[in-house]
């Protein structure tokens, strides 16, 4: 399989990369098993190379993160160690390219392929240089996930030039999709450069002067080879069963998928399919539940969307419907959820949300 056959994972993420986020946890006091128990795997499965697992347990993760730490600056906090920890062919590629342009080139194309639910491109526009990070998925990544990301990438893109011995700072400037926060200073404080709030996407602003400065002699030879493992990697990762629910449920999911329609569509057993699916820890009515939830925080966050809309897009045949779920997700009617994000100022997760009522989060 070439690189142009893989199949887009929108709806995975790579696990190795929230291991630092889990030192950070662990560091914090928080129990391994309370972790390893939300996801529903152990920090040894979460090791395995080239492992994915659904976009929601990242969600389910950083929920818990913000429950159990009740900092809103973790995701910011804890991509420092990712920074420092995290280390594979794309981040040995990044350092070895020998320009922020070229580098920028090997991260876009391959970053998916470490990422799953975010893609990478660069912009070119009126004399400014952009590194965006677009969602081209159903669920939004959420706001603590963006902020790891992000100062992760900043982290690595600081790296290269003080390993060069460049003094000049390539980064002048981010943009997040989040609306500004009461008190925006720990995000400048962390990242040393101005935010512009409410942004169509995440997006790394550099400076152009920068952008092709010759920072190392390059080794086209170490890069060529970097790629050529790369590609192996990436044409020996095989789908796991999760990967292909999880992609089945949201491309899906305003007809109310159900088990035995994928089963049709994979050629699979149905009894078979079950129980493979709870060896890894889950039922298909979980995971569409899971997706229904995390999806429902996303379009309650836009205003402009009806209850009725947000209910058809779920797959549900009433509203109803939809309330009850909402009741069981958030305990309270999704009319109040969508008031406590107002109160909020900005979509940061239903564990904030849920503090300023007296329902439980979950």
């Amino acid at each position: 399989m070439t690189k142009n056959d893989q199949p887009v994972l929108a709806n995975a993420f790579y696990t190795p990369t929230i291991l630092p986020a889990i030192e950070e946890l662990l560091a914090r006091g928080i129990a391994l098993e309370r972790i390893e128990g939300e996801l529903r795997r152990s920090t040894f499965e979460l090791r395995t190379p080239f492992s994915r697992a659904p976009l929601f347990l990242s969600r389910r993760f950083w929920a818990l993160a913000l429950e159990t730490s009740g900092d809103p600056m973790l995701g910011l906090l804890a991509g420092r160690r990712f920074t420092s920890t995290l280390t594979n062919g794309l981040t040995y590629l990044f350092d070895a390219a020998g320009t922020l342009e070229s580098a920028c080139g090997y991260f876009c194309e391959h970053f998916p392929f470490f990422n799953g639910h975010l893609r990478a491109e660069v912009l070119h526009a009126g004399g400014s240089i952009q590194l965006r990070l677009v969602e081209p998925g159903t669920l939004r990544s959420g706001v603590q996930s963006a902020d790891y990301t992000l100062i992760g990438i900043c982290g690595l893109i600081r790296r290269k030039f003080i390993a060069s011995g460049v003094e000049h700072d390539p980064i002048f400037a981010v943009s997040l999709p989040q609306a500004q926060p009461a008190d925006c200073r720990p995000y400048t404080e962390v990242l040393h450069v101005p935010v512009h709030w409410g942004q169509p996407c995440l997006a790394v602003h550099l400076d152009p002067a920068l952008f092709s400065l010759p920072l190392t002699a390059g080794n086209q030879v170490l890069e060529e080879t970097l790629v050529t493992l790369l590609e192996q990697s990436r044409a020996h990762s095989q789908r796991s069963l999760l990967d292909e629910v999880a992609d089945y449920i949201c491309s899906h999911l305003a007809q109310g998928p159900a088990l035995s329609d994928f089963c049709s569509t994979q050629h699979l057993i149905e009894r078979t399919a079950a129980r493979r699916l709870k060896a890894l820890g889950w039922s298909f009515s979980e995971m569409l539940d899971e997706y229904r939830r995390y999806y429902a925080e996303d379009l309650l966050a836009e205003q402009q969307l009806g209850l009725a809309e947000i209910s058809d897009r779920l797959g549900y045949g009433d509203v109803q419907s939809f309330a009850r779920a909402c009741q069981r997700w958030f305990g309270c009617a999704p009319g109040n959820y969508r008031e406590r994000l107002l109160l909020v100022g900005s979509c940061r997760s239903s564990v904030e949300c849920a503090r300023l009522g007296d329902a439980p989060y979950r």
